[in-house]
C-alpha cells in the first residue's frame, strides 16, 4: 500500500514539474515575442506603446522567479510583479481622469480631422487677470471686425498653449505685450490689432490648419508662427500621452529632468525622423503656399524653453527650424538670443516650477520684446 502511494505521489510530482517546466517556457516564448515586438518598432512612428517593454518585463521576471528555491522569497518577488500593472493602472486612469476634466471644460472636438479639437466656442475662460469669453471662431481672444477695418495694421499669432497660459492674466501674455509694442512704433494714424489664434496642445500642422480656417479671415499683414520644441508631438486634445500611455509621459519628462542634461535630449528626439518632417517642414511648406498668393509675409519665431538656454542641444534645435523657414523664404528670429546669460530660474512660474515648456510674466516680455523688431521690420519696412 505504502508502495502504492509511494509511486502515485512520484507521478504526481513528475506531473506537476512538467507543467510548471510548460508555464516556465510559455512565459519565456512571451517575453520573447514582446521584446521582438519592441525592437522591431518602426523607428518613424512618433507615439510608441510603452506597454511592450513593461509586459515583457514583468513576464521575464516573472519566469525567473520560478527558480528561486526559497519560497517566502518567491511568493514576495511574484506578489511585487503583480502589483506593479495595479498600480501603473490605477496610474493611468488617474492622469486620463485630469486630462480628461480639462478637455471637457474648454475643448470640444472638431469636425476637421486635421484639427480634431478647437476651444469651446462661447465658454467663459478664468485666468490670473479675471474671465474671457472664446469668441465665435474658437479662439481665446479679445473681439475683432470682420472684415478688417480701414487704418488697422493686424498680426496672427500662431501657436499652442504658451500663448494661452491660463496662469498668467491675458495682458501678461505676449500676444498682448507684443500689441502694445508695435502700437508704439506704428506710423501715425495706425492702429495695430494682434490676434491671437493659438490652441493648447497644437502643433505646426494644426497651427496652419488653424489659421487657414479662422486666422485668413482677419485679414492679416504678418503671420508670426510662436514654436515651440515639442510642436512635433501629436495631442489629442488635454490628453498628453506617450503612445497610449499617461504613465509614460509622466516617467519620461521627470526621467529627463533629473538627468544632468536637462530636457533638451527628450525635445531632440521628436525633431528627428518622420514626426519633424510631417509636422514641422511640410506644413510650413504648406503655409508658404497658402501665404506666398496673398503676398503675406511670415515670421516664424523659436520659443526657448525654461531650462539651461545655453544648452548646445537646444540651440541646435532652433536652429534647426529656422533652416526650415529660410527654406521656405520666411522671415526668423531665434528669441532665446534675448535669453542668453540669464538664470533660468528667473522665467519659471512660482506655481509649478517644473514646467519648462511655460514662462513666466517676465519670460513672455522678452519673448515680446524679441518679436517686436523683427515683426516691426516686416511690417513697416521703409519706416526709421
Amino acid at each position: 500500500m505504502r508502495r502504492a502511494f509511494s509511486q502515485v505521489r512520484a507521478a504526481m510530482q513528475t506531473r506537476w514539474h512538467a507543467g510548471a517546466g510548460s508555464v516556465i517556457a510559455l512565459l519565456f516564448l512571451v517575453a520573447l515575442l514582446e521584446l521582438w515586438a519592441s525592437g522591431a518598432q518602426d523607428p518613424d512612428f512618433w507615439l510608441p506603446d510603452p506597454f511592450h517593454p513593461l509586459v515583457a518585463g514583468l513576464v521575464f521576471v516573472f519566469a525567473l522567479s520560478g527558480f528561486v528555491p526559497h519560497a517566502p522569497a518567491r511568493r514576495a518577488l511574484q506578489l511585487l510583479l503583480f502589483a506593479i500593472p495595479v498600480l501603473v493602472l490605477v496610474a493611468e486612469t488617474h492622469l486620463a481622469a485630469s486630462d480628461a476634466d480639462i478637455g471637457s471644460t474648454r475643448l470640444v472636438v472638431s469636425d476637421d480631422l486635421l484639427l480634431r479639437y478647437t476651444y469651446r466656442p462661447g465658454l467663459q475662460v478664468r485666468d490670473r487677470g479675471g474671465e474671457m469669453t472664446i469668441t465665435a471662431d474658437g479662439l481665446w481672444d479679445q473681439l475683432h471686425v470682420i472684415p478688417r477695418p480701414p487704418g488697422v495694421t493686424r498680426v496672427v499669432i500662431l501657436g499652442d498653449s504658451v500663448p494661452n497660459d491660463p496662469s498668467l492674466a491675458f495682458s501678461e501674455r505676449f500676444p498682448h505685450v507684443l500689441e502694445g509694442l508695435l502700437a508704439k512704433r506704428a506710423p501715425a494714424g495706425t492702429r495695430v490689432e494682434v490676434i491671437n489664434v493659438p490652441c493648447e496642445g497644437y502643433n505646426t500642422r494644426q497651427e496652419v490648419r488653424l489659421l487657414e480656417r479662422v486666422g485668413l479671415a482677419y485679414e492679416p499683414d504678418l503671420i508670426i508662427v510662436a514654436y515651440v520644441l515639442n510642436d512635433p508631438f501629436l495631442q489629442n486634445g488635454a490628453y498628453r500621452r506617450l503612445g497610449n500611455s499617461f504613465f509614460a509621459f509622466k516617467v519620461a519628462a521627470a526621467l529627463e529632468l533629473a538627468r544632468k542634461g536637462g530636457m533638451c535630449p527628450l525635445f531632440a528626439k521628436l525633431a528627428r525622423g518622420y514626426q519633424f518632417e510631417l509636422s514641422v517642414r511640410d506644413s510650413l511648406e504648406r503655409l508658404r503656399l497658402v501665404t506666398r498668393p496673398l503676398r503675406l509675409p511670415v515670421l516664424v519665431a523659436t520659443v526657448p524653453i525654461v531650462e539651461r538656454f545655453e544648452d548646445p542641444v537646444c540651440l541646435g534645435l532652433y536652429d534647426q527650424v529656422v533652416g526650415v523657414a529660410r527654406e521656405q523664404g520666411f522671415a526668423s528670429v531665434r528669441l532665446v538670443d534675448g535669453f542668453l546669460g540669464q538664470d533660468p530660474e528667473r522665467f519659471l512660474k512660482p506655481s509649478d516650477r517644473s514646467d519648462i515648456t511655460h514662462p513666466n510674466q517676465a519670460g513672455h516680455a522678452l519673448v515680446a520684446a524679441g518679436l517686436e523688431a523683427a515683426a516691426a521690420k516686416l511690417l513697416w519696412p521703409a519706416a526709421p
